[in-house]
């Protein structure tokens, strides 16, 4: 036999190397016939817990905020169904009280004067509002 010092250092590693896939190949079948070996247990632990609940949550607040908004666009809707009856009413009894006013002897001329305050209380009204507001936002910007 040649007992040189490569020859010797090979043949270690190989016996070291043959000693580690052995001791493996033990490790393996001891952990094989365990789990064949094992019987059904429950899960004592929460690494199997799926989290869940962010998304469930999130869900749930998503559709009542669906449900809201559908609500108030429904709510929306029927104040304008609400208000488009209301001018169709008073329309109606403005044809009637100017039938009135005719049989009472009001000429045209009178109704006519009073539909020209009206537009001009509107104009008075509208332009009050704007400068009350304009005045608001000048306080607000000038308070902060």
């Amino acid at each position: 036999r040649d007992w040189s010092s490569d020859v010797v250092l090979f043949r270690s590693k190989q016996w070291y190397q043959r000693r580690v896939r052995e001791g493996e190949r033990e490790r393996e079948q001891a952990e094989r016939s365990k789990l064949l070996n094992r019987g059904f247990t429950a899960n004592d632990n929460s690494d199997t817990i799926l989290a869940l609940d962010a998304p469930f949550s999130f869900n749930d607040k998503a559709s009542h905020s669906n449900r809201g908004l559908d609500r108030l666009l429904y709510t929306g809707t029927e104040a304008l169904k609400q208000l488009r009856d209301q001018r169709s009413t008073l329309d109606i009894i403005k044809k009637q009280m100017g039938g009135i006013f005719s049989s009472l002897g009001l000429s045209q001329t009178v109704m006519k004067m009073v539909e020209r305050r009206l537009t001009t209380d509107q104009y008075i009204f509208y332009v009050g509002c704007v400068l009350t507001l304009l005045i608001m936002f000048l306080l607000l910007c000038f308070a902060i």
